[in-house]
């Protein structure tokens, strides 16, 4: 438990220094008569129930949750407290009967009254002893709801004896009350029961070192419980004098104070808890910021990495073909062959102006711009994709099948793109089909349903394994030795620029079937 703060010491402080003037400001009319209202002790005794009950389940929760075997005895004197004001309250002459239910004789509220103000100055002392002793110990986990169902059933059943001693036995105790004035030996008796919260106040104030918030209470409570007796039944003549009235006031004071410090240490909890909270919170936003910066900071990187990958990967094409024709070229010219070594400079030329053309589109592709889509000729561009794809294929060439339907013949769509998706299908299908015994590539146009002109580029190689085929579009991913992983990836890109979807499925014959469509060339 935590020592008090000075501003709960202070509180503490002034209420006891308030509790002592008004004890000493009743003594002078402690002992006048005053209203004759039995129906006080019903309310007061309500009153009691309710806050001693609340207190003993909130001290039970501290045990719960600390472990600490006094908050259990303390539960427990206080759940006592308020179970022993129902039949106090039944035998309490002239309050719901003349002379109290129960089978009740004229002394047994009284013997009541002294096992109610008995019971909670034992178990503070109860408490404090076995804190001094055990202040460390505490009972596990397991064992938590047995002791407090354990401390639940003695309470039961040390309250119902007590009834049953002082109701059917009443007739062997010692007189208390004699024509509702108090006996000689109830002077006795509670000047014995006065050094109980006297005990336990010094006790209190000795062992608990540092004094936390709710022993600084209990010390308030106890000083109140010797105003209680003291007024209520040791200088007062009787019941319904000023000073029993003001020590029944004091009586009711004494159950709320550990309750009212209780609920505001709860609430107190759950302020710091909220602020803990919005402390996480704000720092769980800075660095969910934070990881977004570096996360938008790497994914510019990543997109960066694609785009060149991109680059490389697209101009590679033209570069090997300006490459072939030029080592041609050598030949050409070393044979003294003008007219072919005229021939390849020229397509050397016209892949240069290629990679040219590549390079611009990506890079307006990339920046968002626009393409340039046009009504365009299906076959003029396959044919030359295809022608394109060729170049530098080792023999031998596979066999190539071109379906083209009449009712396509155009689409409208950017030409260096579209013949780049093309090139990458063709090339793809080809390298896919390897040393494949039967090696056919199939291209084929069509007209679908919703008025959209298909292409379609199929191998007859080894077809697709079902994990390439889930992230078969994705970047990076790729099934060759030395591959990039990026040519489908851009495919996909451009395809979708278009309106288009690009997708992968078996081919009835073996290999794989690429299919993406393009609008029609009269949008």
């Amino acid at each position: 438990m935590l020592p008090a703060p000075p501003g709960q010491r202070r509180l503490a402080l002034g209420v006891a220094c308030l509790l002592l003037a008004v004890f000493l400001a009743t003594l002078p009319f402690a002992r006048i008569g005053w209203f004759h209202l039995p129906a006080f002790v019903l309310t007061q005794k309500t009153l009691m129930l309710v806050s001693d009950l609340i207190t003993s389940a909130l001290l039970f929760g501290q045990y719960s949750i600390g472990r600490l075997h006094a908050f259990n005895i303390l539960a427990g004197g206080y759940l006592f407290t308020a179970l022993i004001a129902v039949p106090h309250t039944l035998t309490f002459p002239e309050v719901l009967s003349q002379t109290g239910l129960l089978g009740a004789g004229p002394q047994t509220a009284a013997y009541l009254y002294i096992a109610a103000h008995a019971a909670l100055p034992l178990t503070i002392i109860a408490a404090a002893l076995q804190r001094k002793h055990a202040d460390t110990a505490s009972d596990p986990t397991d064992g938590v709801i047995g002791s407090i169902a354990g401390m639940v059933l003695a309470i039961i059943l040390a309250v119902a004896a007590t009834t049953l001693l002082v109701t059917r036995g009443h007739q062997w105790l010692p007189p208390l009350i004699d024509n509702g004035y108090y006996t000689r030996e109830a002077r006795i008796a509670v000047g014995a029961l006065l050094a109980l919260p006297l005990a336990a106040l010094l006790l209190l104030a000795r062992t608990a070192r540092p004094l936390s918030t709710l022993d600084l209470w209990l010390i308030v409570t106890m000083l109140a419980w010797l105003c209680t007796i003291a007024l209520g039944a040791f200088i007062s003549r009787g019941r319904y004098d000023i000073g029993w009235y003001v020590g029944s006031f004091f009586d009711f004071l004494t159950s709320i104070f550990v309750l009212l410090i209780l609920i505001s240490q709860i609430i107190l909890l759950y302020e710091r808890q909220a602020s803990a909270a919005a402390a996480s919170q704000r720092l769980r936003e800075r660095r969910i910021n934070e990881m977004e910066a570096v996360l938008i900071h790497l994914s510019r990187v990543s997109e960066l990495g694609q785009n060149v990958s991109s680059l490389i990967h697209e101009v590679n094409q033209p570069l090997t073909a300006i490459s072939n024709y030029l080592a041609a070229a050598m030949q050409f010219l070393a044979a003294s062959n003008t007219v072919r070594l005229k021939s390849v400079l020229q397509q050397s030329a016209e892949q240069a102006a290629r990679a040219t053309e590549i390079i611009r589109h990506l890079r307006d592709f990339i920046a968002g711009h626009d393409s340039e889509k046009r009504a365009d000729d299906i076959p003029e561009m396959l044919r030359n994709a295809v022608s394109l794809a060729l170049l530098g294929i080792d023999p031998p060439i596979p066999a190539i099948e071109m379906r083209l339907s009449s009712v396509a013949p155009s689409a409208f769509f950017d030409r260096v793109q579209i013949e780049q998706v093309v090139f990458n299908l063709v090339r793809n299908a080809i390298e896919a089909m390897g040393d494949s015994e039967r090696r056919v590539l199939t291209i084929t146009t069509r007209l679908t349903a919703d008025n959209m002109v298909e292409i379609s580029v199929a191998d007859t190689g080894p077809g697709l394994s079902p994990a390439i085929r889930a992230q078969l579009f994705e970047p990076f991913v790729t099934t060759k030795a030395g591959g990039l992983g990026v040519g489908l990836s851009i495919c996909r890109v451009i395809v979708e620029a278009h309106g288009g979807r690009l997708y992968a499925e078996d081919n009835p014959k073996g290999g794989t079937v690429f299919r993406f469509a393009l609008p029609p060339s009269a949008r």
